[in-house]
């Protein structure tokens, strides 16, 4: 892919506190059977609403978290922001944060020191989702990247932190691994859930679709070497969390439905036991010609199963 995950989300999420994502648009059946009638999921904290990635992973030296670094605000992260050390495409407009860090940077324009937030700082989450509430975001799904490294204290508190702005602002939040370079991601994720995340079913916040908590996995079938999980793996990752009652979205390649280009062959049956799909469609469409393209040719479109 032109475009990595990982890259689009720092760059977009510095602009913003969320970068949007798709909700299901179409029905199908979760079997992997193409005579099965589909069958459409009714409203509920994701269908017919608006969700929007919530990556939560900005950080500085003295803000208080484990991680205590300029995480993803410099290329070399041990030292502030400057105009040879830095990740950021444009500059967050800081405005409504209590709690800044001085970078390296000399002051903007208007005279105010270059100062950035972290997304550490409790005041920083709520003011997202405040922002979530006055302009009518439902739900955050809530990115958790591999909790087993060295950024696994920071993602455990940054969790708490976004069911405490939830809960206080009336918004929706879920959990959404990405399993990119988790090596040995079907044992941890499952622990990871059962462990940690399953508790937070419990809060009002909490996504439910059909009932059933929401959880999202991010990455399986895409054919980068960093996600070189056989489809055997994968599926039985999407079954087990199904058995624990949980309604599963996958971020899947492109090309899920051919099985080609950015898609592994052989894996349609992962993508259809999903109860809904988000196909990565980041720098695939720059025009309505391109948007026809992937209707007709793929149709790679979001699609949801109400199991």
């Amino acid at each position: 892919m032109a475009i990595t995950r990982r890259t689009f989300l720092a760059a977009s999420a510095a602009t913003a506190a969320a970068g949007t994502t798709v909700g299901g648009a179409l029905a199908a059946s979760a079997s992997s059977s193409t005579t099965a009638t589909p069958v459409a999921s009714p409203p509920g904290d994701v269908v017919g609403k608006i969700t929007v990635g919530y990556q939560g992973w900005f950080a500085a030296p003295g803000d208080g978290s484990p991680i205590n670094v300029w995480w993803h605000w410099s290329q070399n992260n041990s030292q502030p922001p400057s105009p040879t050390n830095t990740t950021i495409y444009s500059w967050p407009d800081m405005r409504e944060y209590t709690t800044s860090f001085q970078t390296a940077y000399q002051n903007l324009g208007n005279g105010q020191p270059a100062k950035l937030f972290s997304s550490y700082t409790q005041q920083t989450v709520d003011t997202h989702f405040r922002w979530m509430q006055e302009h009518g975001c439902d739900t955050a799904a809530l990115q958790r990247f591999n909790p087993t490294g060295g950024e696994g204290p920071t993602r455990d508190a940054m969790a708490a932190k976004v069911r405490q702005a939830a809960e206080q602002f009336g918004r929706k939040f879920y959990i959404m691994y990405d399993a990119t370079a988790w090596t040995n991601m079907q044992p941890e994720m499952k622990a990871d859930w059962t462990n940690k995340m399953k508790a937070y079913t419990a809060s009002p916040a909490y996504a439910k679709q059909n009932g059933k908590p929401v959880v999202c996995i991010w990455g399986f079938g895409f054919n980068e070497a960093n996600k070189a999980w056989p489809a055997s793996v994968c599926l039985d990752v999407v079954n087990w969390f199904k058995g624990q009652g949980c309604y599963v979205i996958g971020g899947v390649p492109t090309h899920w439905r051919p099985g080609n280009e950015d898609s592994r062959a052989g894996y349609l049956d992962v993508y259809h036991a999903f109860n809904m799909i988000s196909p990565w469609m980041v720098g695939r469409i720059s025009d309505v010609a391109g948007a026809d393209h992937y209707r007709t040719a793929d149709r790679s479109v979001s699609t949801t199963s109400p199991a």
